[in-house]
């Protein structure tokens, strides 16, 4: 028996009969999800389409503001809420544009004042998750120069010159070659990773202990920077950078017992690795605390 709207269809012998139903409409059955429902329609009242911009960008957007989202929301229900979370804050357009020229004149080596003042921060470490997807946002990607490390001690000339041959997000390692020898792949954990210098970071003062490439080598040895940095505007004349490094190599006395001033370029110089991977939240208890 196959129930219609108001007409009982019989099916008997191979024929079908039909015979109206004199009582009340079948009532249909409904069926009940127990999943919990995410809205996906975009706010009218934003101007901007943030489901144009890349995942990665939205995490970012999510992660500084500490906005709530599941774990497995697909692109387009992260651009949603980022914006309802865009359109339901109040922007001071002053501050906001203050914040935007200190990046500019500070450069992108760290955050600023304002970016300081707006990140959401509860007390604790952002979770593993959001400290795992900046990791993969700032990667090195395929044929990027790096500097890697390739020994287990902290001696000089444990990190080297290699180039990126691919990145695996999954188990944040990388594959690497080494630029001296490239018969061969080697795989890293990021921590071993540290990408190379652009020139317009501004975070080599005299005095600043690092890393460089020793002339005539693709290893890197302790140094400090013996002088302050001659600031160059860039070939297309906007963008202000470094070029060299004027530093003195650990261990380099010459026969009189002085230590040469050597001049690198700002591209393999490059800061230890305890400031490299520091980050303001490694400083915050990383368990939250229980009730007792």
């Amino acid at each position: 028996l196959v129930a219609s709207s108001y007409t009982d269809c019989i099916v008997v012998g191979g024929k079908q009969q039909l015979k109206m139903s004199t009582g009340p409409p079948p009532t249909k059955m409904r069926r009940t999800s127990q999943k919990t429902t995410h809205s996906r329609s975009y706010p009218r009242g934003v101007g901007l389409d943030f489901r144009k911009l890349a995942g990665l960008t939205l995490l970012s957007y999510i992660d500084h503001h500490g906005v709530s989202v599941r774990a497995e929301a697909p692109p387009s229900e992260l651009a949603v809420a980022v914006a309802r979370h865009f359109e339901s804050m109040e922007v001071d357009e002053e501050t906001c544009i203050g914040g935007f020229l200190q990046r500019l004149q500070e450069g992108t080596a760290g955050p600023t004042e304002y970016s300081r003042e707006t990140a959401a921060f509860d007390g604790r470490a952002p979770p593993a998750l959001a400290r795992k997807r900046r990791r993969s946002k700032w990667a090195a990607r395929p044929t990027e120069q790096v500097a890697a490390k390739v020994t287990r001690t902290d001696e000089n000339g444990s990190w080297i010159l290699a180039s990126v041959q691919r990145f695996y997000a999954d188990t944040e390692t990388y594959d690497v070659q080494d630029e001296d020898d490239t018969s061969k792949l080697i795989r890293l954990p990021w921590s071993h990773v540290m990408r190379l210098s652009t020139g317009t970071e501004g975070c080599f003062h005299k005095g600043t202990d690092c890393m460089a490439i020793f002339p005539e080598t693709t290893s890197f040895y302790r140094a400090k920077v013996s002088k302050d940095p001659m600031w160059k505007l860039s070939p297309n004349g906007n963008t202000p950078l470094v070029k060299e490094v004027v530093v003195k190599f650990e261990d380099d006395e010459d026969e009189q017992g002085r230590t040469p001033h050597r001049r690198v370029p700002s591209r393999y110089v490059i800061p230890i690795p305890q400031n490299y991977f520091y980050e303001e939240s490694d400083d915050v208890d990383l368990t939250p605390p229980t009730s007792k």
